[in-house]
């Protein structure tokens, strides 16, 4: 669960990724990294610990004219600058860096199998082993042969570096959202490679996504696109209605339409009423003005966030995340009290923002609290990418709605299905957190 990015042109890639990961902080919070590549093979590095805001420009220059950098929530070793991407090798002394998102479930038996010295405690870095012990004649064939391999098994949106090139590619389920970016004119491109499209904003130009199953090596101008396997496209369903940034286009849909969509076939679903609808800031706004729109609720933002705390859900520490939670929010007390609202929010996966925000609603008078969600509870855990591996991170797990509903002190609970969410997505989205049915053996 991270947020990648990379850059090939004229200008300071540095600088380039660096505000690309900017825009895709929402994605991580724990480190960030970036490498650039010289053009006598070396790299130049730069990792830290928290978020990139948190630290100020370098005033060492970077130089290069391709990057690849990292936002990091940690699935697999712990929140280190060691184990901070992008995590650098070498095959036949030539250098390669590698950044990831995604998971490989088995990638401690892989370690195993393996028997090297590993510098991290990290998945990403046995998709490096395993490429650069790769037989073949260059490293995309070494790659192509190795994701072909762990595309029946993993999840992985990845962006290398190497002999100043770029080398894209997508698991065969797709997963997890990569898309190319593209600026100037023919014979002249730069190019940018992204988990998110607001990562480009005004600089570049959506070009597509990278399909499932799909290789893209990038050098000069040109970029040059394969198929290493058959295409099964399992898309993550909580990057569409939680993860990603409203402001994108993921898996070539608008994600603020989406989520307005599914407020509004949750409104429709609906049958009470109340005196006003209030969202979750941010995240839930779209679906709450979605609800809105066809209940005829009053819309009212009854709760605001403190500065820029940032999202509480990829905080790793669960104390740290009540807390977060605590100063997170501010409630306008006079606009709740003695109101009956729907309180509208996106997922209830670990509950620190509900079990904190529902008692101060009570508090501040509200007289019922309708909890309503644009999908169910997770319960499972999630193996391809997501941070939620072990079932006690979970508050659904082991857990009925009644359970829930009792443990958040709401009056009423409810929440869009699966097969709901398939049918609005038009896709066959992967919902193993969800319904526990995952798409390969565990």
């Amino acid at each position: 669960m991270s947020g990648i990015f990379g850059f090939i042109g004229k200008g300071n890639a540095f600088v380039e990724v660096r505000t690309g990961l900017e825009h895709l902080s929402h994605r991580g919070q724990e480190s960030w990294g970036i490498v650039s590549g010289l053009k006598d093979g070396s790299f130049s590095e730069v990792r830290k610990l928290g978020s990139i805001f948190t630290q100020p420009l370098s005033s060492r220059p970077h130089y290069g004219s391709v990057a690849i950098g990292h936002v990091r929530y940690p699935t697999a070793g712990e929140a280190s600058e060691r184990n901070s991407q992008p995590i650098i090798g070498s095959s036949r002394k030539e250098k390669i860096a590698v950044v990831h998102n995604g998971h490989v479930p088995k990638y401690r038996q892989l370690m195993e199998k393996i028997d090297g010295l590993f510098q991290t405690e990290t998945d990403t870095e046995v998709i490096l082993q395993m490429i650069a012990r790769a037989t073949g004649p260059d490293l995309p064939e070494k790659a192509r042969k190795v994701l072909t391999l762990l595309g029946r098994e993993a999840a992985f949106s990845l962006i290398i570096l190497h002999k100043g090139r770029l080398i894209a590619a997508r698991d065969p389920f797709g997963f997890r959202p990569l898309s190319l970016g593209r600026r100037g004119e023919e014979g002249d491109y730069e190019w940018a490679v992204a988990s998110e499209t607001c990562a480009f904003r005004d600089r570049f130009e959506w070009i597509a996504d990278v399909e499932p199953g799909q290789l893209v090596v990038i050098e000069g101008d040109e970029a040059k696109t394969s198929s290493f396997a058959e295409p099964h496209p399992r898309p993550c369903i909580l990057e569409c209605l939680d993860f990603a940034s409203p402001a994108s286009n993921v898996f070539s849909r608008n994600i603020y339409e989406f989520r307005e969509e599914v407020g509004a076939m949750l409104g429709k679903a609906e049958s009470l009423k109340a005196d006003m609808i209030v969202p979750i800031p941010r995240a839930a706004i779209p679906g709450a003005l979605g609800f809105h729109g066809v209940t005829g609720i009053p819309y009212k933002e009854a709760l605001n966030t403190v500065g820029e705390i940032g999202r509480i859900f990829i905080i790793s520490k669960e104390k740290d995340r009540l807390e977060r939670a605590e100063m997170k929010f501010q409630i306008n007390r006079e606009m709740v009290k003695g109101k009956e609202i729907f309180l509208i929010d996106t997922l209830l996966v670990r509950g620190s923002t509900a079990l904190v925000l529902i008692p101060k609603l009570r508090e501040a008078g509200a007289r019922k609290i309708h909890l309503r969600l644009t999908a169910p509870p997770p319960r499972f855990p999630c193996f391809m990418g997501m941070a939620m591996a072990k079932p006690g991170e979970l508050l659904g797990a082991n857990r009925t709605d009644v359970d829930l509903k009792n443990l958040l002190r709401v009056d009423t609970f409810g929440y869009l299905g699966t097969e709901e969410l398939r049918k609005l997505g038009g896709t066959d989205f992967c919902a193993a957190c969800l319904n526990g049915k995952y798409p390969f053996p565990i």
